[in-house]
């Protein structure tokens, strides 16, 4: 397996030629708790750059942007029901790629990339 992370603090797991992804312990933190989630359906297209769903959180409303093309096969609709599952590393969808992730960080390059907010936004769990 291998793990990815955005700017837009989407973290990526690749198992072959399927990705989870996972919205990052500092982004759940930056945004505060998030009410409200909405996600693509299942077998939808995804396209790397533009948003697969976007949250409301306490911080206000933002997208939830695509480090990869694909198709999703799974979307975690326990989410959708109780988005506080995801201050505890809920995975948000599964998808189909064709490429790894591409424009993305290593766990290190996004540890730095995060640097000194990483304290202003707390969140219990590791990114």
């Amino acid at each position: 397996m291998n793990v990815f992370y955005t700017e837009n603090n989407i973290k990526a797991v690749c198992d072959g030629d399927t990705v989870t992804l996972y919205l990052t312990a500092f982004g759940a933190g930056k945004y505060g708790s998030v009410s409200f989630i909405n996600l693509c359906d299942e077998g939808d297209e995804i396209k790397a750059g533009e948003p697969f769903g976007d949250c409301e959180a306490k911080k206000g409303v933002f997208d939830l942007i695509s480090p990869v093309d694909g198709k999703v096969l799974e979307v975690n609709e326990s989410v959708l029901d109780n988005p506080a599952l995801l201050d505890e590393g809920a995975y948000l969808l599964k998808a189909r790629i064709d490429s790894p992730p591409a424009h993305t960080l290593g766990e290190e390059e996004y540890e730095e990339y995060i640097g000194s907010d990483k304290a202003r936004f707390h969140n219990p769990r590791e990114f």
